[in-house]
């Protein structure tokens, strides 16, 4: 990292001084590019003489050491009486007179700063200082001006320098022993597993060489150390500021949580956090982000510096439980205090959508383009990024949710319910379309501009509405159908040829969705912002797929850790005699219980078997009920709660006293990022390829491959159904001393057409072709196994 380091103006600002509370109704909705948009045409109102988006930088020494403070002043203009006029521009949904008196103070504040440094590099002894306030829905322009001399704003900046200075000590002190800690710790399990070492290596290189790797790391081989060990060794030698680890689920956000607990216990000092979604930290029932309705967003800001100083200087690792704690003596909101501690954190554990969704993001780190890039992103099990990803940058509307809307408004809200009625006229247009094609679905590469724009209209209209209607019984209604059109309207900016937007009329209703098929180019953008980024998974065959799919462009590095376990301790069986595609599937039925009758008799033990669909799995375990009455089953219910989840996995105990075997849903929740080591689960039998079944997304996405690789088959079908039953058969072997079977249930194994998107260690399959060679394959495993 450079010794001279940067302090945005504005970070600087609102840090320090910024007061009030926290209120979701003050907050604009509208986009960055927006925003800018605004900006430029402002700007270009102002005539030419008005020098736009003009760098201000200035030296400063705190703590001994040298710092840069900079921004950019949207305009800086010579007035008709000679004076220089620094201009600042902001943009917002509420009327100027409605601002709290706090937000403009800090519009204030920052344009002061420019004024400090323009006028000690100009030597002016005098500056005007406009705010100019674009009102966005009637687009109404407020601009008012003070005049400041020059020492005037010395003595504000040299006061919020002062203010800062013990923070900017905090922060140099932690470094200092942060630092050091890294550069001794050691590796916290003593040896490295098979594998382990040369990927540390190769995440190290990575790091130092600002590139992308792929890893494929299968089950057991320690992931999570071996990645975040080697990049923080390098954040210690100021390779970086802080890394990400971010996560599909909250039970993989706990490893890496464990794998802080165990370098901590070899002396490691490193400030952690990890984030949880605002609704389930929240302390209140309902949520309501105001400070009328909570306590703890009232005054949020007077009290943040005080509850930060408190726990930065008494805490490293920032779970849930610490920070609900802090919030409680601070009363302070926790997922705010969560989200402002992140600023002083060495590691962010949190949700792939911190990074990639373009609604959630975290701005505060991901929204300005800078120069040095300080962030390293580790990203674990990143096959689920893929079908994440489309969701992230995908938007549908329904006319069913707005016409609800509208009649529960009723006719005393007509000048929004008139608004609605405008947008439910459109998707009157376009089911008049289908009735005409004699088509329930429709398919174009363009956006429906006519509805994109009555969606922005509409928008508009109710963000003008809700100011006035805090306390509208359908409040909590008309929002959700407000954050519906804004993220439309959102997707919509970025709309380009790898989306296609889809029609589709089903149970009386018309949804229009912006589909984004290929998501790999917004991808690269958010990894760009990183300085390097390691994207892993047990399961990345083919790794050249992934690196494409999720945005790693063609200088991607790759890296596969072939399999650390004995060979010996997995016996992996294709039983070619049963087929299970939808014609031949009533005919299986009777073959997978006979598989599964053998599987669980040739040792007791915990198993699993893994199903297309619910309705495949219900008559395969009524029929398997009635030929092994004495067997105990597990079923897995369609909707279960965490409590539910965590019931199921808790009778797979070691060392069972008798044979338990769980039905479970390929693709679904047991089917990954659980861990039953040891004798807590001996066996898994897969039921089909894992194909997703055939709806109009995936044949959207076979489609677009075709056309751009002649392989979508492949992308929208054979690899994500791969993927699915190399996760469920990697919860067998999970440790060194783990042994156990898989079986395959599916004629399909033995093509090479799926074979291909076997992973190496898979070369030692076995294929039976009867019930009977299976059974015999499985006895003489378990024989050699148990001796």
């Amino acid at each position: 990292m450079k010794n001279m380091q940067r302090i945005a103006v504005r970070r600087l600002v609102e840090f320090i001084l910024r007061k009030g509370s926290i209120d979701a109704r003050h907050t604009s909705e509208h986009t960055a590019s927006e925003g800018a948009k605004i900006h430029r045409k402002l700007q270009k109102m102002a005539g030419e003489s008005y020098q736009k988006e003009v760098k201000l930088a200035i030296d400063i020494e705190l703590n001994k050491q040298n710092y840069i403070v900079e921004g950019r002043a949207d305009g800086i203009f010579i007035d008709e009486n000679d004076r220089t006029v620094i201009d600042e521009i902001k943009t917002s949904e509420p009327e100027f007179s409605e601002l709290p008196e706090e937000q403009i103070d800090m519009y204030w504040y920052q344009v002061m700063c420019y004024g400090h440094i323009y006028c000690q590099q100009n030597e002016l002894e005098e500056i005007t200082l406009q705010l100019t306030y674009f009102q966005t829905t009637t687009e109404e322009i407020t601009q008012k001006t003070k005049t400041f001399s020059k020492q005037e704003l010395y003595l504000f900046f040299e006061e919020l320098i002062r203010k800062y200075e013990q923070w900017v000590i905090f922060k140099a002190n932690w470094r200092t022993i942060r630092n050091q800690s890294l550069k001794t710790l050691p590796f916290p399990y003593g040896d490295y597993r098979k594998g382990q070492r040369e990927l540390a290596v190769a995440v190290y290189k990575t790091i130092l060489s600002d590139q992308k790797l792929f890893v494929e790391a299968p089950t057991g081989t320690g992931k999570t150390i071996s990645t975040l060990y080697p990049t923080l060794k390098a954040i210690g030698e100021e390779q970086a500021e802080r890394v990400f680890y971010l996560t599909a689920k909250t039970i993989t956000r706990q490893v890496a949580e464990d794998a802080v607990e165990a370098m901590k216990q070899k002396d490691m000092q490193l400030k952690s956090v990890t984030l949880t979604a605002k609704d389930k930290i929240c302390f209140l029932t309902e949520r309501n982000c105001t400070p009328e309705a909570c306590p703890f967003a009232n005054g949020y800001y007077d009290r943040l510096n005080e509850g930060l100083w408190d726990l930065l200087n008494n805490e490293n690792q920032f779970t849930r439980e610490v920070i609900e704690h802090y919030a409680k003596k601070h009363s302070l909101c926790p997922f705010e205090l969560s989200l402002d501690v992140s600023l002083w954190c060495d590691l962010v554990i949190c949700d792939y959508n911190y990074l990639f969704d373009p609604t959630v993001y975290l701005r505060r780190f991901f929204e300005e383009q800078t120069e040095e890039k300080e962030n390293i992103f580790l990203v674990d099990e990143v096959h689920n990024l893929v079908s994440r990803s489309r969701e992230m940058y995908s938007a549908s509307l329904s006319k069913q949710k707005f016409t609800l809307l509208r009649k529960d408004l009723g006719k005393e809200q007509q000048k929004l319910t008139r608004a609605i009625r405008k947008i439910e006229k459109e998707f009157d247009k376009i089911e008049q379309v289908c009735k005409e094609e004699e088509k329930d679905f429709l398919h174009q590469n363009e956006p429906i501009d006519s509805l994109v724009k009555a969606a922005y209209v509409l928008a508009e209209k109710i963000g003008e509405w809700l100011p006035e209607h805090q306390t509208h019984p359908e409040l909590n209604q008309v929002l959700l159908n407000y954050f519906d059109l804004l993220n439309y309207a959102k997707i919509n900016e970025g709309y380009d040829d790898h989306y296609c937007t889809y029609v589709e009329r089903r149970n009386h209703d018309i949804t229009v969705k912006q589909f984004c098929i290929d998501p790999s180019y917004l991808l690269q953008q958010k990894l760009d912002k990183g300085k390097a980024s390691i994207l892993f998974s047990a399961s990345l065959t083919p790794l050249d797929y992934y690196q494409d799919v999720l945005g790693g462009g063609k200088e991607s590095l790759r890296y596969r850790i072939p399999n650390p376990f004995a060979k010996e301790n997995q016996l992996l069986v294709i039983e070619n005699h049963i087929q299970t595609t939808y014609k031949e599937r009533e005919t299986s039925y009777q073959k997978i219980v006979e598989s599964l009758g053998n599987m669980i008799q040739q040792k007791k033990g915990n198993y699993f078997v893994f199903f297309p669909s619910y309705s495949y799995m219900d008559i395969v375990y009524d029929l398997f009920r009635e030929n092994y009455p004495a067997v105990k089953t597990k079923l897995q219910a369609s909707m279960m709660n965490e409590a539910e989840r965590e019931a199921f996995l808790a009778d797979f105990v070691s060392e069972p006293e008798e044979t338990l075997l769980g039905f479970c849903v390929l693709g679904g929740i047991f089917s990954e990022g659980i861990d039953l080591k040891g004798t807590r689960l001996i066996g898994t039998a897969i039921v089909g390829v894992g194909l997703p079944q055939i709806n109009h997304e995936q044949e959207l996405i076979k489609r677009y491959y075709d056309l751009e690789r002649n392989q979508g088959f492949q992308f929208a079908y054979q690899i994500p159904g791969m993927n699915k039953v190399l996760q469920a058969a990697g919860r067998v072997i999970r440790d060194v001393e783990d042994k156990g079977i898989v079986l395959l249930l599916d004629q399909r194994f033995s093509s090479s057409r799926v074979q291909q998107f076997f992973p190496p260690h898979w070369n030692q399959s076995q294929t039976a072709y009867s019930a009977e060679q299976s059974k015999i394959l499985q006895q003489k495993f378990w024989l050699a196994n148990d001796q």
